[in-house]
């Protein structure tokens, strides 16, 4: 992997300074949630050009149609594995209401109550934590695959994305852990005028999309049909046989 590519293939384009700026206007416009979709196709057409080994892999911002569809699949799947975490919130926002009932009350039984409801709200706020620390993690290989393959089962395929994580693990690590390096470097950009962090967070969503798309490539196999040598042509000729000892017959008695 080319983990420096991942950081600046977006300058190598010739109109980059257009197209990031577009990125940037959308960014701004999702605080609206309606262009959220295009962003995320977007990124996700990035990831499939990386894959696809595009020496161009910052598309037109022209197809914005498809890229929204695509990216309200895309969406869709990541509520599908959000929706542990969903029920868990609803989970703890009733053991609040029965918290806050008890502590209105008097009484030992209220007491008591209250107690357990304590509890209860702190087995599930850890719990809450480590269910959104998995979906982080595991969430960008479904999302990478669907980039590639379009079809909005590969957030449910369990095995295969298992399989995508175990073909290169370190690849993956290193992608995650980087793509969550820019968007803490994305942070810093409410410094210019508060304006910046609107470009530096289009700029952390590219690196990732770059960064899984290169570990989708790395997962190619040497059985890939793209990355095989051609076959030879086909051949008329008989088999040829490699010549033999001279046959001798058996001495007579």
């Amino acid at each position: 992997m080319d983990v420096g590519k991942s950081f600046t293939f977006m300058f190598e384009d010739k109109d980059w300074i257009a197209k990031i700026a577009i990125g940037a206007i959308v960014v701004l416009l999702s605080t609206f949630i309606i262009p959220i979709p295009l962003l995320v196709g977007y990124c996700l057409a990035v990831t499939k050009r990386v894959h696809d080994g595009d020496p161009a892999p910052l598309p037109e911002w022209t197809n914005i149609g498809d890229m929204f569809v695509k990216g309200l699949y895309a969406i869709v799947g990541v509520l599908i594995w959000a929706s542990p975490l969903l029920l868990l919130l609803c989970c703890s926002a009733i053991a609040i209401t029965g918290i806050s009932a008890a502590a209105d009350g008097s009484g030992g039984a209220n007491d008591a109550m209250g107690g357990i409801g304590g509890v209860l709200l702190a087995c599930l706020y850890c719990l809450m934590f480590i269910v959104g620390i998995a979906i982080n993690i595991f969430i960008y290989a479904p999302i990478t695959t669907f980039a590639l393959n379009n079809r909005i089962n590969t957030f449910w395929d369990f095995r295969g994305i298992w399989g995508f994580i175990k073909a290169n693990p370190g690849n993956y690590i290193i992608a995650l852990l980087l793509a969550l390096v820019a968007n803490f470097v994305a942070g810093f950009g409410v410094i210019a005028c508060f304006i910046g962090v609107f470009f530096t967070t289009f700029w952390a969503a590219l690196v990732a999309a770059h960064l899984f798309g290169q570990v989708a490539r790395s997962n190619l196999t040497p059985t890939d049909s793209d990355i095989l040598p051609p076959a030879p042509p086909p051949t008329n000729e008989p088999p040829s046989y490699l010549p033999g000892p001279p046959y001798e017959p058996a001495a007579s008695a």
